[in-house]
């Protein structure tokens, strides 16, 4: 557990190095390689060097070598040499292992990379799998590793691929064409639920760190997601052969403009807009993600997960983007990958192993490795418990109260930066989801000119907060397109607020108008002990999230009327 822990905060530091430290041309710089240094394999089409490829073989790669060489003991073949051509003429690479023993047809499992890695991602539960039985294909998607071709974000020319992979596959390799299997993690997890709605001979797909709507992911209640967009096109740039289209479409939601252009894209690539086809073929899913993920954040995979009407199971986990998964490509124990195996050998070869028993939903609580478990999404027996805000003093924030605003007031701030805030961006992000450092701040010392502060007053019975939070309100701004940010703590004694979750909205064409603003805050599970307090901050500034203009100064007035009631909603139980 301490190992994987390690690994949770050095894959994404090695990102957040690489974007950092790379150059933002289409081609992979000696410097990214070896500060990725994730895996070997790059394109021949891109400047990097064998001494370049040398120095990559560091860190986690070492580890993953290491991690394969024991899993590697001669019960199957490794081809690396793997390719086929696209509908397109592109070509596309990968590896191949095959079971020695037995006479087939083997089952098999298709491996889809991650953004910026490559088909040398899975190459450890890909041995674990071929040392099982299965024929294991891994392949690079259009635009990474040695494939040829511009990235195409899980689009038709990536469905069309996966389509000529399967008939290699079939011509060259002992597949029962039965029990063909397809997962992947965040960009794999995309394309596999993609591709298992759209490629009849895939029969179940295993998700991890994946999207089910990408409009959401990128552009959630109208407001881009600055810091991963930028730092999935600067990856994409170096590590990869981008599509301009790329950049051209996230520089648009930066600028609100074409926006509805850029969400029809993003919908094309969108697992949601396919949920009817899944659903009519009946194929199971098996979906991981992650609570903290600010990336694809769990508000826009739960919906995804509800209109599903196959086997399925979802598992939510502490950790930001990809960090639950992590430990799993380097073969050690995995609560994920774990169910991931166990749900291929179920659903491929017949295995009754006890994966279907399993609840069909758990969550992770936060700052702990326990679970809630639940039989179905949403949950069936869901309470919701409802707190009320109530306006501002003159020298003292407003309160939390489980009745009803008796009190007509309205409270004014400015635009502006708090202490209220998500952290430092991706550094914060790590702490908090990989080894359970919270984000913190005294909540009575949160700037009141450009913040709403609420606090309750002690709770006398546990909280257990199991989903999502909605905050509801009445704004009037002097901006026409006033953003913000609302942030949920736990504070103790000292008046120190543990942040639990948060969320964010952008209102547009508002100026002057009294608006109805609602904020579902990403869904967690979390117990609030007897003796801490409730606290919320709303500000309009956060580094994780992009304004809609260049900043300005405006004012957001929160209206309080015994008619109107501002609210704090959460699933419980």
């Amino acid at each position: 557990m301490k190992k994987q822990k390690i690994y949770s905060l050095l894959l994404p530091l090695g990102v957040f190095l690489l974007v950092a430290c790379g150059q933002n041309v289409n081609q992979n710089s000696n410097n990214s390689a070896a500060v990725l240094g994730v895996l070997n394999g790059t394109s021949s089409e891109t400047s990097a060097t064998p001494e370049a490829l040398a120095q990559s073989n560091a860190a986690l790669s070492r580890d993953i070598q290491s991690a394969f060489a024991k899993e590697n003991d001669g019960s199957f073949t490794f081809n690396d040499n793997i390719s086929f051509l696209a509908e397109d003429g592109v070509k596309i690479t990968g590896n191949l292992f095959i079971p020695k023993s037995g006479t087939g047809p083997f089952p098999a499992v298709i491996f889809v990379n991650s953004w910026a890695l490559n088909e040398y991602e899975y190459i450890v539960p890909a041995a674990k799998l071929a040392k099982k039985g299965y024929v294991v294909f891994s392949y690079n998607t259009r635009g990474f590793g040695t494939s040829g071709g511009l990235i195409n974000v899980a689009g038709p020319k990536d469905m069309s691929d996966i389509s000529k992979g399967i008939d290699f596959l079939l011509a060259n390799a002992p597949v029962n064409p039965a029990n063909i299997g397809i997962a992947g993690i965040s960009y794999g997890a995309g394309i596999s639920l993609l591709g298992l709605s759209k490629e009849p001979r895939i029969k179940t797909a295993v998700a991890m760190s994946g999207w089910g709507s990408l409009p959401d992911s990128l552009y959630g209640n109208q407001t881009p997601r600055l810091v991963w967009g930028l730092l999935l096109v600067t990856a994409g740039y170096i590590t990869g052969r981008m599509d301009p289209v790329i950049a051209e479409n996230f520089q648009k939601l930066l600028d609100t403009r074409d926006v509805a252009t850029v969400l029809a894209w993003a919908s094309e690539r969108s697992p949601n807009s396919v949920v009817s086809a899944l659903n009519a073929s009946g194929k199971p899913v098996y979906i991981s993600n992650n609570s903290q993920d600010n990336l694809f954040q769990p508000n826009q995979i739960l919906p995804y997960f509800e209109q599903l009407t196959v086997p399925k199971k979802l598992d939510l986990n502490n950790g930001i983007h990809a960090t639950a998964e992590v430990g799993g490509i380097l073969g050690i124990n995995n609560y994920v990958w774990t169910n991931a195996y166990d749900w291929f050998d179920y659903w491929l070869k017949g295995v009754q192993n006890g994966i279907m028993l399993k609840p069909k939903v758990s969550i992770q609580k936060r700052f702990s490795d326990s679970r809630v478990t639940f039989s179905a999404w949403p949950n069936p027996n869901k309470v919701e418990r409802t707190y009320h805000l109530r306006p501002m003093g003159l020298l003292s924030p407003g309160k939390i109260t489980p009745t009803a605003n008796t009190t007509n007031g309205t409270d004014t701030i400015l635009s502006g930066g708090t202490s209220a805030s998500t952290g430092v961006p991706l550094l914060s992000e790590i702490l908090d989801g990989a080894v359970s450092v919270p984000v913190t701040t005294n909540v009575n010392l949160i700037d009141r000119t450009n913040a709403m502060v609420y606090i309750s007053d002690k709770l006398t019975s546990v909280l257990k907060l199991r989903g999502r939070t909605y905050y509801k309100g009445k704004i009037n701004s002097s901006d026409n397109a006033p953003h913000v940010v609302v942030y949920l703590y736990e504070v103790d004694v000292w008046g120190t607020g543990k942040l639990i979750s948060h969320g964010t909205a952008t209102l547009f064409g508002v100026k002057g108008k009294d608006t109805d603003l609602s904020v579902d805050l990403q869904a967690v599970a979390h117990d609030f002990p007897v003796g801490s307090r409730l606290a919320l901050a709303i500000d309009n500034i956060d580094p994780m999230y992009a304004v809609p203009k260049p900043i300005s100064l405006y004012t957001t007035a929160f209206k309080h009327t015994t008619s109107t009631a501002s609210t704090l909603r959460f699933e419980s139980e």
